[in-house]
């Protein structure tokens, strides 16, 4: 798949894993549906060890990213704007790569959570863990809706 990642589905992601590009298959779930600033949330999926991979925070709708056929994002490196740093994936005794984190102050909105791979390909890759765009669904899913 070169230098590219197109991250949108199960399928996708199956694929990827199938050529050895584990980080594909990373795809967290928040503990809630929605949260506002300053609340705690933890997103998690169950895991395997990673290392150096970069969990971001991102609207579901990125601002000046254009989404493949599928509803993946095409991108090297994380985008300079609207991508909030929030730190390492750790894998946790129960099995669960999982990350929390303070909701930070952010326009209300959806957001999900995206990943930077440094090593997953020569020049690294940044991928989302839901389609772009894809909706809020009331439930805790990969899509957190931010309140005020």
């Amino acid at each position: 798949m070169g230098k590219w990642i197109a991250v949108g589905g199960g399928s996708i992601a199956a694929a990827l894993l199938a050529t050895g590009y584990s980080a594909a298959a990373l795809s967290l779930r928040f503990d809630r549906a929605t949260a506002r600033p300053g609340e705690f949330v933890t997103a998690s999926q169950p895991g395997f060890r990673v290392t150096g991979v970069i969990v971001y925070l991102v609207p579901t709708r990125l601002p000046g990213v254009k989404a493949d056929p599928a509803g993946g994002y095409l991108l090297r490196t994380p985008p300079a704007r609207n991508a909030l740093e929030l730190g390492e994936l750790r894998l946790m005794p129960s099995g669960l790569l999982s990350i929390r984190f303070r909701v930070p102050h952010v326009p209300p909105g959806e957001y999900t959570t995206a990943f930077f791979c440094p090593t997953c390909t020569k020049d690294g890759d940044f991928f989302a863990s839901v389609s772009w765009g894809q909706p809020w669904t009331h439930t805790p899913s990969g899509v957190l809706r931010i309140t005020r």
